[in-house]
């Protein structure tokens, strides 16, 4: 199926946030979810830093930036008090979902339903709803900019930054770490 905004992320819980982010409620801004595992290094290093330089950055009433914890391995070790912690530590004050876990099943629902690769994936929706761009690996931050700066100048809507589906990106060649499923 791929990632949409008309399918929202299934969370067993939310951190940072009373009211949990909808993205069908979200449409007509610029949304950005960053997918990550605590123990990735790729996310750790690069993903997470521009996830939390984003959302200090961008204006809350054009953009809103989404963190979504998929663990699809070392299960025992990423609870939910780990995340906390890790998040407060890491200064990350977004909305971040946990990915809910699938019974018996290694891959969470949301990061199964939308199809990903592996952390990190930066997806960025316009505001129609459309995916702009889909990244598995880390996203330069300049690439990253230009994407964003062409979505918020359209008020409109418009997923003007690679077409429809976006870029489909992977860096997992060479790069940042990456943990693939």
């Amino acid at each position: 199926m791929g990632a949409d905004m008309n399918d929202d992320i299934d969370a067993s819980e939310w951190l940072n946030t009373d009211e949990p982010p909808s993205l069908r409620a979200l449409r007509g801004k610029v949304v950005v979810v960053t997918v990550f595992q605590m123990l990735c290094q790729g996310c750790a290093r690069t993903s997470l830093p521009q996830a939390r330089n984003l959302h200090a950055s961008l204006p809350r009433g054009d953009a809103a930036v989404i963190g979504l914890h998929s663990v699809f391995e070392h299960h025992h070790v990423m609870t939910p008090e780990a995340l906390r912690v890790f998040a407060g530590e890491y200064g990350l004050t977004f909305p971040i979902a946990i990915d809910r876990a699938r019974e018996g099943l290694p891959i969470p629902a949301t990061m199964h339903r939308w199809e990903l690769d592996g952390t990190p994936t930066l997806l960025v929706f316009g505001r129609d709803g459309g995916l702009a761009l889909r990244h598995f690996g880390h996203v330069d931050d300049l690439r990253l900019g230009l994407v964003l700066g062409q979505l918020l100048a359209h008020p409109s809507g418009g997923t003007a930054a690679g077409g429809p589906g976006g870029d489909e990106g992977r860096d997992d060649a060479g790069g940042e770490p990456v943990c693939s499923i």
